[in-house]
């Protein structure tokens, strides 16, 4: 392997709040509006919009996720940058509330015209949920 090649990543989450995670990782998996996609040292500059989800990162042979809201996220050779309005563990996410805000969400969407920016948010407020309760019942924990 060639001494310029990455073999690691660096991943940084931030939100309106503050930086969520700043750690060095072996791969990482995002939700992009055109699907999820994965990234691995060396990756080509990219440059990509984010739903909603459930974003996958491998540290120490390990596979670790996080829940995020819409955003933009960054990659090149040897570093991913998320900035996202949300980001949620395990840990902290309330399955009940997160069931409740999915049955508001999904109740807004009735009736809305495809596209149409409030029927845009009603789904980014149901993805959002949804990537809480599948992280929150995976059982697997982010650091």
């Amino acid at each position: 392997m060639a001494a310029d090649q990455a073999t690691a990543l660096a991943l940084t989450v931030a939100t309106p709040t503050g930086m969520q995670l700043d750690l060095a990782v072996e791969s990482v998996q995002l939700p992009g509006v055109n699907g999820e996609f994965g990234v691995l040292p060396n990756h080509v500059e990219l440059l990509a919009a984010l739903r909603p989800g459930v974003i996958r990162y491998r540290k120490d042979g390990q596979t670790l996720i996080a829940a995020i809201g819409a955003g933009y996220s960054e990659a090149d050779a040897s570093h991913v940058r998320v900035i996202t309005e949300f980001f949620a563990r395990p840990q902290d996410v309330s399955v009940d509330k997160a069931k409740a805000d999915q049955a508001k969400a999904e109740a807004r969407l009735k009736g809305l015209v495809l596209g149409d920016q409030e029927q845009v948010e009603a789904q980014n407020d149901l993805d959002w949920a949804l990537a809480r309760i599948e992280i929150a019942q995976s059982g697997a924990a982010a650091h």
